[in-house]
């Protein structure tokens, strides 16, 4: 069976993660949302990925034994990539033919024929526009994602349903050496890590995971639902609660309710709540985020352009790849950084900073592409992955794109 894993036609209410990305490659738990995905498919199902053309030849470099937007299609199901897919509903779609799935009027997903499937692709495909068919349509109970806040609030949810997945899959133990924990049976380590003296671990409000290779320092504080990856370390003295860690960060200060897709640094002091980080950011020390407003009004975010209002009183910054911030930096509420940012700022910066932007005491300049490509590379080298030639040539499109833009 052929499984189509694609991307919509909404993929920049995603920015700034999605910028740099397939929209199914973004870090909801454990897993991104195309690993959450391959869990619960069968080990015989072939998948196929679909997304924007500017990303293709990015995502068949990452996912070298994945067809990436083939040009023909057969009959197959196909599956928006950042839903919370449910296996029940998997196997609804899997086994209803010629039927369109929605959730709340959004299209999530297809059980198309071959016709279906090559007409779709010649109007355009997924990320033009969903199916417009006269087939039948039927509702399930799988939840799409809309904005990045969407994902935030959702990890509770996200790491009680995978929480056993994950530890099936990677052969997590138990183990107290070191630690204080509270609900041990909801607590996850991997044997490999390292553990410093006088931990504390908190599971009451949700399981906490830590994955292969992970150092705690003393004296830090973890509250559940938490999942810190592999490789990641957790310096001495951090307060780390409610959040997803990708793998090789680097955490310091206080932590809450914040996603972070991974190889990032948020190393020293500092305030960081209901936020979302791409890879490769750095946060100076003393690098601080409000989230929430003085008259407890709920938080508005530019996204793509747009004021949304997102309907939640706690929001604090969504943050693009390669972006940086310098010492004492202060964001508002609802701040949105784009890609390859730098900002070094006595006073608050703007709350949506466009792309490859540097914010200097209040006065905004654009990053030079040169200087840009060679600290990523530098960047990467110093955690021992290459920036390769696909990557260097996706950036530079994506520079000269956004700034034709500005």
């Amino acid at each position: 069976m052929k499984y189509y894993i694609y991307e919509n036609n909404r993929t920049f209410d995603l920015e700034p993660l999605s910028l740099t990305r397939p929209t199914f490659s973004i870090r909801c738990g454990p897993f991104t949302f195309l690993e959450r995905i391959k869990n619960f498919l069968p080990n015989s199902a072939e998948i196929l990925l679909f997304v924007r053309d500017s990303l293709k030849n990015l995502v068949q470099e990452q996912y070298p034994d994945v067809e990436v937007n083939p040009d023909k299609v057969g009959s197959g199901i196909w599956l928006l990539g950042t839903v919370y897919w449910n296996p029940a509903d998997i196997q609804i779609v899997s086994n209803k033919k010629d039927t369109i799935f929605k959730n709340k009027d959004a299209m999530i997903g297809a059980n198309l024929s071959k016709k279906e499937g090559s007409d779709w692709l010649e109007k355009g495909g997924p990320v033009a526009d969903d199916v417009q068919t006269d087939e039948n349509m039927q509702e399930i109970g799988s939840q799409p994602v809309n904005y990045l806040w969407d994902i935030l609030y959702e990890i509770p949810k996200t790491m009680e349903s995978d929480n056993k997945l994950f530890r099936v899959k990677e052969g997590k133990v138990n183990s107290e050496k070191n630690l204080h924990i509270i609900h041990p049976e909801n607590t996850w380590i991997d044997e490999s890590c390292i553990l410093n003296p006088s931990i504390v671990i908190d599971s009451t409000q949700g399981s906490v995971i830590i994955d292969k290779n992970v150092e705690i320092g003393s004296f830090s504080y973890l509250e559940g639902p938490l999942f810190i990856g592999e490789k990641s370390k957790i310096h001495p003295l951090t307060k780390l609660k409610r959040s997803i860690i990708g793998p090789e960060c680097r955490i310091g200060g206080e932590v809450d309710q914040t996603i972070i897709q991974g190889f990032s640094n948020k190393a020293h002091d500092g305030h960081l709540g209901d936020a979302f980080l791409g890879e490769w950011v750095n946060l100076g020390a003393g690098t601080n985020n409000s989230n929430l407003k003085n008259n407890y009004t709920s938080v508005d975010v530019t996204v793509h352009g747009s004021k949304i209002d997102t309907g939640n009183l706690f929001i604090g910054s969504f943050i693009g790849d390669h972006s940086k911030t310098a010492i004492g930096t202060q964001l508002n509420t609802g701040t949105s950084i784009g890609v390859g940012c730098n900002i070094v700022s006595k006073s608050f910066p703007p709350r949506n900073l466009p792309s490859f932007t540097w914010h200097i005491n209040g006065r905004r300049v654009s990053a030079k592409l040169d200087k840009f490509i060679q600290t990523v590379s530098v960047v990467k080298n110093r955690r021992s992955k290459t920036f390769s030639r696909i990557e260097r040539v996706f950036y530079e499109s994506l520079f000269h794109e956004i700034h034709s833009e500005l």
